[in-house]
């Protein structure tokens, strides 16, 4: 898809990935290491990344879970008859993912629990917003805008205050809730709050919901623009060094701990 500011909804992510933009993604990553994102592969499926596609589908667009993905049959795949049967399941899938019951089970699980903040009707859900920021091609996918704030579901390791806010600074969702709010801006949506509804992956899937002060908002945007800037320098590069280190780094004993 080619490059054209504005909203868009029902954009599946392959579409949404063609646009050639900036994303969240390339920012939080430059900002670490600017050499791992100009040598990072495509994403692959993985165990995990399935898990985090199918919990944000019954979550955001329940409605839409049988039309992405489709429940394995419960056929034992080490006789003939269920190889047979298996792959005949197999061919009547189309584009849809393949996915167990029970990965779609626990999805539902933690659904119940967080119910009250499901997505309302109208609410914009998966939102794509293409925009120009600091004369460059940006994108955002929204998880889902209310009309007055954008809301972000994230599954963690630790969902408490502490355990949260070390999530915040390792993965800079900081940067991410910035450019998002910048992208709302840019495209004319009203967004006064950036939240994140966190929820622990594991039983009985405690959860909390967080914000940003206007200070870290304005430390993400700065964030941001730096890392910015780092992607356009090291596209034009090939000598780029990991981490920025040339030579080796002496750790003294105040390092300690």
């Amino acid at each position: 898809m080619e490059f054209k500011p504005g909203i868009y909804e029902d954009l599946d992510y392959p579409t949404y990935a063609s646009i050639p933009a900036w994303r969240s993604h390339d920012l939080t990553t430059l900002i670490k290491c600017p050499y791992t994102w100009k040598h990072q592969r495509e994403m692959k499926e993985s165990p995990a990344l399935l898990e985090g596609r199918v919990q944000h589908t019954v979550f955001l667009e329940h409605d839409k879970f049988h039309d992405e993905f489709a429940i394995e049959p419960n056929v034992d795949r080490r006789t003939k008859a269920g190889k047979q049967e298996y792959a005949e399941w197999l061919a009547t899938l189309g584009d849809r993912t393949p996915c167990k019951l029970d990965l779609y089970e626990l999805c539902m699980e933690r659904r119940e629990v967080v119910s009250e903040y499901i997505p309302k009707m109208e609410h914009g859900v998966e939102l794509t917003l293409v925009f120009n920021w600091c004369g460059q091609p940006c994108k955002a996918k929204l998880d889902w805008y209310t009309g007055t704030d954008v809301w972000d579901l994230k599954t963690c390791r630790d969902a408490s205050h502490r355990g949260f806010r070390a999530a915040i600074n390792t993965f800079k969702y900081y940067q991410q809730a910035a450019f998002y709010l910048a992208a709302c801006e840019f495209v004319g949506l009203p967004a006064e709050k950036f939240y994140f509804l966190a929820q622990e992956k594991m039983h009985p899937y405690p959860f909390a919901v967080y914000t940003l002060s206007d200070e870290a908002i304005q430390y993400g945007h700065a964030r941001n623009e730096q890392a910015l800037a780092l992607g356009m320098d090291a596209r034009g590069r090939n000598d780029l060094k990991p981490y920025g280190l040339k030579d080796p780094v002496e750790f003294t004993a105040d390092e300690l701990y």
